[in-house]
């Protein structure tokens, strides 16, 4: 969920992005990386945008971005006024403290907290596809994993089952030692479903307890 609202906010973001990349072409050309990073944040907003108006129509998008713009403006505004007013606060309790403070930033502007805003929650989108790539290869190499071993396992079983040269003791020396290795590698039931056992255990205790309800009563009559 929240990778869904980091997402809709970077569509949302559109114009934005395009006005601040339009905006820059009058500027000194950033570095190699910084390039690549912003071209990829005005591709991703501009896909956004086009499939939000391929699902709405361009028109309610436009409205809906319109409205948008309007109050993301008065929101970073605000939090730039406010971010200006701690500074100012920050630096007159370090400066009656003896402390000179030299703030990196003279003023925090509006445009400088929508430029960090939007390189935040673009590392949090990536951060949360990460995230999910990582659970979904992990999971399909544990269910891997668990496929080799039940295939492994049932095919010495039929070899153990197949050597008729073999002595009942030694087939079942065999059967055992296989047994074992099953259970030091952690192969029982399949982890696409629950514990059977423990439900099984669950609803015996259950029944156990209606069982002796029920003679209590008996015996009260």
């Amino acid at each position: 969920m929240a990778g869904l609202f980091v997402l809709v906010s970077l569509i949302l973001s559109t114009p934005a992005c395009l006005s601040q990349s339009s905006g820059s072409e009058n500027q000194p050309k950033a570095s190699g990386l910084w390039q690549t990073l912003q071209s990829v944040s005005t591709s991703l907003c501009e896909d956004g945008h086009g499939f939000l108006v391929s699902l709405f129509g361009r028109q309610s998008v436009d409205s809906g971005l319109k409205t948008l713009r309007e109050i993301t403006t008065w929101a970073l505004e605000s939090t730039a006024g406010s971010l200006n007013i701690l500074a100012s606060y920050v630096t007159e309790v370090l400066g009656a403290a003896g402390i000179t403070a030299n703030l990196p930033v003279k003023r925090i502007t509006p445009e400088g907290v929508a430029f960090v805003t939007k390189w935040v929650l673009l590392a949090v989108l990536v951060y949360w596809i990460l995230s999910l790539a990582v659970c979904f290869v992990s999971g399909i190499v544990q269910r891997t994993l668990w496929l080799v071993k039940i295939t492994v396992a049932i095919a010495m079983f039929g070899l153990i089952l197949s050597d008729t040269g073999a002595t009942a003791e030694t087939t079942a020396m065999r059967l055992a030692g296989l047994m074992l290795a099953c259970i030091l590698l952690g192969i029982g039931p399949s982890p696409f479903k629950g514990d059977t056992n423990t439900h099984m255990e669950v609803k015996v205790k259950v029944l156990e307890r209606k069982v002796r309800e029920l003679e209590k009563k008996s015996k009260d009559d």
